[in-house]
């Protein structure tokens, strides 16, 4: 083989360059363990629970219902009294396309997550809409937890939530994997919940003692 940090051809098994001294078999090491950590020992992809999506979207568009609905009474004048039936028709259709829409594109996006663990990484990966790829180092990683409401209990699912040293620890639900504006990874709809965290748990240990 040749020396990595001068060119000199050296015997196979030198750990060192006779002419410049560099210690190649720690580069040879420092290469076998980046191949190793391109093998996913655990791979998770969140499955849409539609009764669960439907339930929890329903709710927030009754939310948004309820205050239009206020804000129409409180606006409305005699004038817009013969019109006001086809007005509440009006936001009741809007209301049902919301949720349509939204259970639609839920579903498409879910079919695209992946979440993959390494040796001492994990990766997301979404490639709905727009391709966004995460790489999270375990050293990386301060906290890693599992909860579960009361709706996912009912439908046997969890999140497992991945903290970071930069993450403020806020339950936030902005995106599928994100904390709202925070470093870190949320996954959402992960069946065998327990069994799935204490898996993650595992190898993330693992992986940060090899660090």
């Amino acid at each position: 083989m040749f020396c990595k940090n001068c060119g000199t051809e050296i015997n196979d098994n030198a750990h060192f360059c006779p002419k410049c001294g560099n210690n190649n078999q720690g580069d040879q090491q420092a290469s076998k363990k980046v191949v190793e950590d391109n093998q996913i020992k655990k791979q998770i992809k969140p499955e849409f629970n539609w009764p669960y999506k439907i339930i929890t979207i329903f709710g927030k568009a009754l939310v948004y219902f309820f205050i239009i609905f206020c804000y129409i009474i409180a606006e409305i004048t005699e004038d817009l009294i013969v019109i006001t039936p086809i007005i509440f028709l009006v936001v009741i259709a809007v209301g049902i396309l919301y949720i349509l829409i939204k259970l639609l594109l839920g579903k498409m996006q879910y079919n695209d997550l992946e979440y993959n663990f390494y040796n001492t990484k994990v990766e997301y990966k979404d490639g709905f809409l727009n391709k966004e790829e995460k790489e999270l180092k375990y050293k990386y990683i301060r906290e890693v937890t599992m909860t579960q409401n009361i709706l996912e209990r009912i439908f046997k699912i969890g999140t497992i939530r991945i903290f970071t040293n930069a993450s403020s620890g806020n339950y936030g639900y902005g995106r599928n994997h994100n904390m709202i504006g925070k470093n870190g990874i949320f996954i959402h709809c992960v069946k065998n919940v327990k069994e799935e965290y204490n898996k993650v748990k595992e190898i993330i240990d693992e992986g940060t003692q090899e660090d």
